[in-house]
């Protein structure tokens, strides 16, 4: 059978605490503009990707404002044609009148009344402009209300709840879908008050090394084995609890993991001191009570033991059990009988990665 190693190892202590799996980004898309709904193109639990169009209004009246506002642009340009004309010409007679009244064969009043005109046509030019950008203004306006028209996704995540169907009416500022960003998590655990100091001194070491933080054993209550890219420490004590949030950053690029899932961590505190290490697989359940196989002169022989936390494959159990070297069964344990005859085979050993 295979067995390994007992160690002795010099590790922080650590505290059970609980939490849930959060959406790092969670938000319901509105819509800007009032209207029918035409088409809605995502249902709860869809992969929608960044700028994506979810839904799309009703545009019918707008396209007919932007049809007249096109036709008010042509007139107003028109206009702007003919004002610039108006004003050529009254520039043409001035000059004609300026000569004439060199040579002496005009009146002044016929040249300040030429003046005048020039002036009026000038002004009237730009007026006509002035009227040219309003209309080009309220296009870029109406522009903008049709896209608008369609909702865009901010940015990549699942779509959640529709808080519409297609034939609805959507008021501006109306909710469409729900949005969550499930490719990053945020595991957010209540940690007790005294435990805080310890946790901002992991949140320091985890932003100074820029690593994996190795030194939080999380797992999800399915079991799955979570690693945390960094910790958040929120600052603020809770009264009544008497707790504070540590946030940890989760990926989640293959989907396995979902917001709401409830976690547990066992996070270091205090000074290391000795444990007794043993694998995972050597223990060995009779309802809550936990025992290893030592191998004793070639036989099996059970021994109790009480885990303390667990540190990746492996788990901590209090000292005094089992004497460092001994060696544990860890393959075929569950068949196992006290007394029965052991053929040992050694196991590699464990990882210490996750050790702090």
């Amino acid at each position: 059978m295979r067995v390994a190693q007992v160690r002795e190892e010099p590790l922080a202590p650590r505290r059970k605490v609980f939490g849930e799996l959060r959406a790092s980004r969670r938000t319901t898309l509105a819509a800007e503009e009032n209207g029918i709904v035409r088409e809605l193109l995502v249902r709860a639990g869809d992969t929608v990707a960044a700028g994506a169009v979810v839904a799309r209004l009703d545009g019918s009246r707008l396209a007919l404002e932007v049809r007249a506002n096109a036709a008010s642009l042509a007139a107003a340009r028109a206009t702007v044609a003919e004002r610039e004309a108006a004003a050529r010409r009254a520039a043409r007679e001035l000059e004609l009148l300026g000569r004439a009244a060199a040579e002496g064969g005009t009146n002044p009043r016929e040249l300040a009344d030429a003046q005048s005109d020039l002036a009026v046509a000038e002004a009237q030019t730009l007026q006509a402009v002035a009227a040219v950008g309003v209309i080009e203004e309220q296009g870029a306006m109406l522009a903008k209300r049709v896209a608008d028209l369609e909702v865009r996704a901010p940015f990549a995540g699942v779509a959640t709840i529709r808080h519409t169907e297609i034939g609805a009416w959507v008021a501006e500022g109306g909710a469409v879908i729900d949005l969550a960003d499930t490719a990053t998590l945020e595991g957010w655990f209540d940690i007790p008050q005294e435990l805080f100091e310890a946790a901002q001194a992991l949140a320091q070491a985890g932003a100074a090394s820029g690593e994996r933080l190795r030194a939080i054993e999380i797992r999800t209550t399915l079991g799955a084995r979570i690693a945390a890219d960094a910790v958040r420490v929120v600052p603020e004590i809770e009264p009544r609890s008497r707790t504070f949030h540590a946030i940890a950053v989760v990926a989640n690029a293959d989907g396995k993991l979902a917001a709401g899932l409830a976690m547990n961590a066992f996070v270091p505190q205090g000074a290391p001191s000795p444990w007794t290490i043993v694998p995972k697989d050597a223990l060995v359940y009779q309802g809550v009570n936990a025992s290893v196989y030592m191998v004793v002169d070639g036989k099996a022989v059970p021994v109790g033991v009480r885990v303390a936390f667990p540190i990746g494959d492996e788990v901590a159990v209090e000292p005094g059990a089992l004497p460092a070297g001994a060696q544990v069964v860890v393959e075929g344990n569950e068949r196992l009988m006290p007394g029965a005859t052991v053929a040992p085979i050694a196991s590699a050993p464990a990882s210490t990665e996750a050790r702090q």
